[in-house]
């Protein structure tokens, strides 16, 4: 494998390095072999000759056979002193292309520059200042880049001292024509990016490098990493992305876990050219022009790692040549683990702009996910399905309650009705009253015995009567030992625990049943025994009174009345009348209190589905950079809607009314449900056959009509979003929330976004992305290409006449990186072979020149 199969690499780079041609090298004994081999043994894999005023081209051209021979790329430059602007002269160097006409470059810099006085006037070396503009214009115009010395290093562009005049100026204008700054320590960098760079509006790439003078005492201050091919072109890309290509650190940069990365696939199929196809561990893009075999070459390497998305469902042709292609490929992960088995995730064509529509409710779905990710939030969504389940039964026993109650009202006011008027029982009281009176004034009793007879009469009867309640009462107290409080079963609430914990929770659980069971009944007990021990005294109260002397004398006296008998038999009944009157009063007035308790608990419960929502729905909602996602709770009018339809008649105008009810604001709903609450309880609504207003009332008021809702926030809300930038948001839910780290793989993501989307939003979250996870894409946009800067590029061709590939096989690619660059050679016949990556770009890209150009650009405007 060509290491240019895989791309744009990290690889340490040193840019400023001399020689023994450097009038001040510390060993002239030095061989070129001993510098590659050093080089070597440090993994330099580029390294720029860079020695005071001279470009030695023998000694170069030497550099560059041996270093070929190690994997090493040796550049050609020159470092130039220039003159005095401060405390300091300062140094900069000119780098040109490995391959460039080296003797035509150092003609020019030694003729046309103050280089000449070293061989026209015998200047020293050490002692000719070249001109920094004229000179950098001198090393653009030959093709090279340059850079300067910067940071706290002596002779670099900090010696520029502010005290001179225009100081800040010249800093600006040297900024506007160096590429690089050369570091003198890792710590200077931090001013750079914080200071100097906002001061001159442009982001300049920082290096660090050896500016070794003896390859025998070499040491690295800091590695120098670069991502790019080990070309000058290579180079040239780390000015058009200054934060992206270059890093000053230790350790190489961005490194992924092997397992988590697919570093190649293995084709044998017969419509394909048999070849290995490498892969990027950051941003890989597979172009080409139609039918070219870029989506097949991504699904195939998809669905040959499980994934259960279709390639193109509606395409059972394509779907079973996929399938077939898969049977013939192999896929090598970065560790060397040939494993089927590893995570991907796959987003197909258009499915970003399949789940924005939401037709299935599968972007609610994705949502969901995303929040119940959180072990915080799923457990607040479910104890709010928990709460929402409980609320239904509780509010459904509540109405039943209510019904009954409503069934002893109506009961309680019948026999009420049938103990007769309670002014007409109080008149005949009293007139029955005044005829006892009558007869006892005419009886042999004394008038004192009479009086305390009387009262004895009717202790007696109000004891007995009492007796006769508490007797009743106690019945029914006992019948509520086997209504336990605890009678529910916990089996469902310990589905998902643990068998060893749900073993220890339900014998807890049914231990305190029992315990609390013979708490229960031991309370009812104690009840018990107080209410027998008031009925005992009662009894004995009663006891006491049939023997006492003068009740028995006055019952003897009027017992053989049978007037007085008669009319105090008739006095009995009517008074047992009005007891039973104020009595059946009481529980009515109580039946009524009950059942306003009960409507006035079931409208709060049922307005609980809301409260609860609002009460967490803060503690729901996440945010990632741009993006939020906001939960809060939402009526589902059409549930409700439908409920009201299918259960109420309509014929009548109250029945239209009721359905057609306006549920724009929450307020409204519960003004809505409780009318027809009262309505139903009343039974002063019409219903559909198969509805009782007591199932309806249930159903009405124990169901949740209520849903945690999601809204989405980039910029602005979802609904208000262009399609195309709903598709690019739900990109970014997919992956900015989610907690994998396996390789992404995307077919051609622009086809469900607008232009604007693509450049703006999805360039910037390519290359953020691409630094956390693997991502291989398809597409047909040199925007996402070039502007994200692809690390590798693979580029598929199928073999036509105008386009032929190797041994006239259907399918061929050829990889490399934005800078492998070659001029089409119209006599090599294979065309993926006949010209570089970034002509291969241009040509199938539509836009590709003008992506490369913006690209350009972006690093003009910045110095400008």
């Amino acid at each position: 494998m060509k290491e240019i199969e895989k791309g744009s690499q990290w690889r340490k780079w040193d840019l400023h390095f001399h020689t023994p041609t450097s009038y001040d090298y510390g060993d002239k004994t030095i061989t070129n072999q001993e510098i590659i081999d050093t080089l070597s043994t440090n993994e330099i894999s580029v390294v720029a000759i860079t020695d005071h005023h001279i470009i030695d081209i023998e000694r170069i051209t030497e550099l560059q056979k041996l270093g070929q021979e190690k994997g090493i790329t040796v550049l050609p430059g020159i470092e130039f002193l220039s003159d005095a602007r401060g405390r300091a002269p300062i140094h900069f160097i000119g780098i040109f292309s490995e391959d460039c006409n080296l003797t035509h470059i150092w003609g020019q810099i030694e003729n046309r520059t103050n280089i000449s006085k070293i061989k026209g006037e015998g200047a020293k070396i050490n002692e000719v200042y070249c001109n920094l503009e004229n000179t950098i214009k001198l090393i653009k115009e030959l093709g090279g880049i340059a850079t300067i010395h910067a940071g706290e290093k002596s002779n670099s562009v900090e010696n520029i001292t502010h005290s001179l005049p225009h100081g800040d100026a010249q800093k600006t204008l040297i900024a506007k024509l160096i590429d690089f700054y050369e570091l003198g320590k890792p710590d200077d960098k931090d001013g750079y990016v914080n200071v100097v760079f906002p001061a001159i509006k442009k982001h300049l790439p920082m290096i660090i490098c050896s500016d070794n003078h003896n390859v025998k005492k070499y040491v690295l201050k800091e590695n120098c990493w670069i991502k790019a091919d080990t070309t000058f072109e290579g180079l040239k890309q780390v000015i058009f992305e200054p934060k992206q290509r270059v890093r000053i650190q230790g350790l190489k940069p961005h490194q992924k876990a092997g397992y988590q990365v697919i570093e190649s696939v293995k084709i044998s199929h017969t419509n394909f050219n048999p070849q290995t196809i490498y892969f990027n561990q950051n941003l890989s893009s597979i172009i080409g022009g139609r039918s070219t075999g870029k989506s097949i070459l991504l699904g195939a390497i998809a669905k040959k790692l499980n994934c259960d998305k279709d390639v193109k469902a509606e395409n059972e042709d394509y779907t079973n040549f996929v399938n077939e292609v898969v049977a013939n490929i192999v896929v090598t992960w970065k560790d060397g683990t040939v494993n089927d088995n590893r995570d991907i995730e796959y987003f197909p064509q258009s499915y970003m702009y399949t789940l924005a529509r939401n037709r299935n409710k599968e972007l609610d779905n994705l949502i969901e996910n995303i929040i119940k990710q959180d072990s915080s939030k799923n457990q607040l969504i479910s104890n709010y399905e928990t709460f929402s389940s409980e609320n239904n039964t509780d509010i459904t026993n509540k109405v039943n309650k209510i019904f009954q109650l409503q069934e002893d009202l109506i009961k309680r006011r019948s026999l009420l009705k049938e103990k007769g008027d309670k002014k007409g029982i109080e008149a005949e009281i009293e007139k029955l009253t005044k005829e006892l009176a009558e007869l006892k004034s005419k009886s042999q009793i004394s008038e004192d015995n009479l009086d305390k007879y009387s009262k004895l009469r009717a202790q007696k009867d109000s004891v007995s009567k009492s007796n006769e309640i508490l007797g009743d009462e106690i019945s029914r107290i006992e019948n509520l030992k086997e209504k336990f409080f605890i009678n529910k079963e916990i089996e469902f609430e310990l589905v998902s625990i643990s068998e060893e914990n749900r073993v220890i929770i339900k014998r807890k659980f049914d231990e305190l049943k029992v315990k609390f069971q013979r708490e229960w009944e031991t309370e009812i007990d104690k009840i018990q025994t107080s209410n027998t021990a008031v009925k005992t005294v009662n009894e004995k109260i009663i006891e006491g009174i049939i023997i006492d002397p003068i009740y028995l004398k006055g019952l003897e006296a009027f017992q053989n009345n049978t007037q007085y008998r008669e009319v105090e038999s008739k006095l009995k009944i009517q008074k047992d009348k009005l007891a039973d009157i104020l009595i059946i009063t009481k529980e009515v007035d109580k039946l009524k209190e009950q059942i306003e308790a009960f409507k006035t608990s079931i409208k709060d419960s049922h307005r609980e589905f809301l409260n609860k929502i609002e009460a967490f729905r803060e503690d729901l909602s996440v945010s990632r950079d741009k993006l939020e996602i906001k939960a809060s709770a939402k009526l589902n009018k059409r549930k409700y809607k439908d409920l009201l339809y299918n259960s109420i008649n309509q014929q009548s105008q109250q029945g239209q009314t009721i359905v057609g009810v306006n549920l724009d604001t929450n307020e409204n709903y519960f003004s809505s449900v409780n009318q027809i609450f009262e309505k139903l309880l009343e039974k002063n609504i019409t219903l559909k056959g198969q509805y009782s207003h007591n199932s309806l009332c249930q159903k009405l008021m124990a169901s949740n009509f209520f849903e945690i809702s999601y809204d989405i926030v980039y910029d602005d809300i979802f609904n208000q979003m262009s399609e195309g930038k709903k598709a690019f948001v739900v990109l970014l839910l997919l992956l900015d929330f989610s907690s994998k780290d396996c390789p992404i793989l995307i077919d051609q993501p622009e086809d469900d976004l607008d232009n604007r989307a693509i450049y703006k939003d999805l360039v910037a979250y390519l290359i953020k992305k691409k630094k956390e996870r693997q991502i291989i894409l398809v597409t047909h946009n040199p925007n996402i290409v070039v502007g994200s800067d692809s690390e590798l590029i693979i580029v598929a061709n199928q073999n036509g006449n105008d386009s032929p590939n190797k041994n006239g096989i259907k399918f061929q690619y050829v990889s490399g990186s934005l800078e492998n660059t070659k001029e089409k050679d119209k006599s090599i016949g294979i065309t993926l072979d006949s010209q570089g990556i970034k002509q291969h770009v241009c040509e199938i890209l539509e836009g590709g020149n003008e992506a490369f150009k913006q690209r350009e650009r972006k690093y003009a405007i910045a110095m400008e």
